[in-house]
């Protein structure tokens, strides 16, 4: 693969805007050691620029040719023909040679000109297909659709959809509607009582915050997609309301045949990839190709009801979560028959304990068994925890949060949710530092040792992560410093200087080397309080051309942040950061809301004073 990108003089790719650099980066996925090598096509002659470029593409000889950039592939491959045509010159990029005068005249030259090759895109303006799942994951989409590589690349999931259900009614002779007007089952009338017991997501039941021990995650293996196949659920077998209940033709429908043979080659891959070493090419594609099947799955559920699905009913849609709601119900009626507590469910995921100290999956063998027989759907274990944390939402003591909490298994095996260690654009020195935290903290025999023993090693390390951030020294390298943020929108768009926006904005040069949507911009703190925004950070990205250099960083921004991922740990045991000497405002989650109802008593008392007066 050769991936490409086109810098012009204006930073718009029209025929009239000249070609200032072209950046190219080869990558042989055939190599057992995936040999990239990248080159800069940047020499003051656009002529030459062309000349250069379309040699290397020959010489190299790659099959797919990655456009990188805010445009398709086609639109970009077609302006450096047009100005390889205004130049007067007669360059060949394909594997075959053209007659470069016939196909100029085409609509897409490009298709021609590269002939013997594919163009596919990996856009900057949105995550693209190749950038979500890589090649592998595109060909399980080819695959899917009957599609050509590019056009699967560059069509959204809906037309990916469409153009499978059309074959499979291709197949069982049936006309294709021309568009979506043939379709009337989109929306139906109904009454408001209908719409409130009807129009529902997956159901959700709160979390119980606080330390617990000993519990079980239970997770329904693809819960949605196999409800579809058990109950036959497709866009011509739920016809219409009667009362409250949905009746259904019988029949095999067009949803469940597309989405079982499809599950079915999930799963083998998923078998598969246990098989295959983690670092090989092998497991790689595998698991491109296991998420890749996953989004299909997720989205043929998805666009059932969707007023861009060609056959699109909202009734499948409604009557799929209503399934899922009543299968989690059931759940819940189940476990807690069986003496387990429920303490958080969401959609096709149950928490459980018990009070009898169970270490081993096979002792939950009982309660997988049980839910199996009466659900009727396959289920696992995906954790079993020693120790577990359900944190409540931040702004709020008395509000649960949901898909936020941290935990450590049997196995040793630390999982976390919606905190900093598991976020992208946390610096890789607050990850270590939390990490072991949790280590720490979890290191214990029980809840007991937990609260006592663990908490106070635990402030321990917290004492030790700021002396070495205070100190610094070769311990602490500038890349463990980096954060990392996505631009959203062109700079030029921000109305506020966010600190990824002045990093970028330093990055900028004028010429045609500069961040723009879409891209990462990496940077660490130099004065977070410096009153210019531009001089708070200093980017460290150097794929702009940025040199590389040493750089001073802002010790009690870092420190702050070491204390807000303690704080994010440890707040439940009433962590207090101001005795970290920390000026920020804080007071612990624990009792949060008795020092809230402090400060509004103080408040009514004033006010009732000043009403005397």
């Amino acid at each position: 693969m050769l991936y490409v990108s086109v810098y012009t003089s204006s930073g718009k790719i029209t025929s009239d805007d000249s070609v200032r650099t072209i950046r190219v980066r080869y990558e042989d996925v055939h190599d057992s050691k995936q040999h990239s090598e990248e080159a800069l096509v940047n020499y003051k002659e656009e002529k030459r620029i062309l000349e250069e470029f379309c040699s290397y593409v020959k010489a190299k000889d790659p099959d797919i040719i990655v456009s990188i950039g805010d445009h398709y592939a086609s639109a970009i491959l077609d302006y450096l023909f047009v100005r390889m045509d205004k130049l007067g010159l007669d360059l060949q990029l394909g594997r075959e040679k053209n007659n470069n005068n016939k196909i100029k005249t085409l609509k897409h030259p490009c298709l021609q000109w590269i002939k013997g090759r594919l163009s596919i895109s990996s856009r900057n303006s949105h995550s693209s297909v190749f950038d979500s799942f890589g090649l592998a994951g595109l060909i399980e989409r080819c695959r899917f659709s009957f599609l050509p590589l590019d056009l699967t690349a560059k069509y959204g999931i809906n037309r990916i959809i469409d153009s499978r259900n059309c074959y499979e009614l291709i197949q069982r002779g049936f006309v294709i509607p021309n568009n979506n007007k043939a379709n009337n089952n989109h929306e139906h009338i109904r009454t408001i009582e209908e719409l409130i017991s009807r129009d529902k997501g997956g159901m959700i039941i709160s979390p119980q915050t606080g330390l617990h021990e000993n519990v079980v995650v239970l997770d329904y293996d693809s819960e949605y997609t196999n409800l579809i196949i058990n109950h036959n659920l497709s866009y011509e077998t739920v016809l219409s309301e009667k009362g409250k209940q949905v009746s259904r033709s019988h029949g095999e429908g067009l949803l469940p045949s597309v989405v079982e043979k499809y599950l079915k080659r999930r799963l083998y891959f998923k078998d598969l990839l246990k098989q295959l070493p983690e670092e090989s090419k092998e497991y790689l594609w595998c698991q491109q190709r296991v998420d890749s099947l996953k989004n299909i799955l997720v989205c043929l559920y998805g666009t059932t009801g969707s007023l861009w699905n060609r056959y699109g009913n909202v009734l499948v849609f409604e009557e799929i979560n209503r399934l899922s709601r009543e299968a989690l119900i059931k759940t819940k009626d189940v476990v807690q028959k069986l003496g387990y507590e429920l303490i958080y469910a969401d959609t096709d995921s149950v928490f459980i304990k018990t009070k009898a100290r169970m270490k081993t999956r096979d002792e939950y063998s009982q309660v997988v068994d049980a839910l199996h027989r009466e659900i009727g759907l396959p289920i696992s274990i995906e954790h079993n925890f020693k120790f577990l944390i359900l944190l409540p939402l931040e702004a709020s003591e008395q509000m649960e949060a949901l898909k936020q909490y941290y935990g450590i298994t049997h196995e040793g095996e630390l999982v976390v949710r919606g905190i900093e260690a598991r976020r992208y654009d946390t610096p890789r020195f607050i990850k270590q530092f939390q990490t072991e935290l949790l280590h720490t903290l979890f290191d214990c025999k029980d809840i007991e040792e937990v609260v006592n023993k663990g908490y106070e090693n635990a402030l321990l390390l917290v004492t030790k992560a700021i002396d070495k951030i205070m100190i610094g020294g070769d311990d602490i390298t500038q890349d463990d410093l980096v954060i990392s943020k996505l631009l959203g929108q062109d700079i030029i768009k921000y109305r506020s200087l966010f600190p990824h926006v002045s990093a970028a904005i330093q990055l900028s040069n004028g010429d045609d080397k500069h961040p723009s949507k879409g891209d990462t911009v990496k940077y660490i703190y130099t004065n977070s309080q410096h009153k210019n925004p531009l001089c708070r950070v200093a980017p460290i990205d150097y794929t702009y051309g940025y040199e590389s250099e040493k750089l001073d960083y802002d010790k009690e921004k870092y420190r702050e942040m070491i204390l807000d991922a303690a704080e994010t740990v440890l707040g439940y045991f009433g962590f207090d950061r101001s005795l970290y000497g920390d000026k920020k405002k804080m007071v612990t989650r624990k009792w949060k809301w008795l020092q809230d109802l402090k400060q509004e008593r103080e408040q009514d008392i004033n006010i009732e004073a000043m009403g005397k007066k």
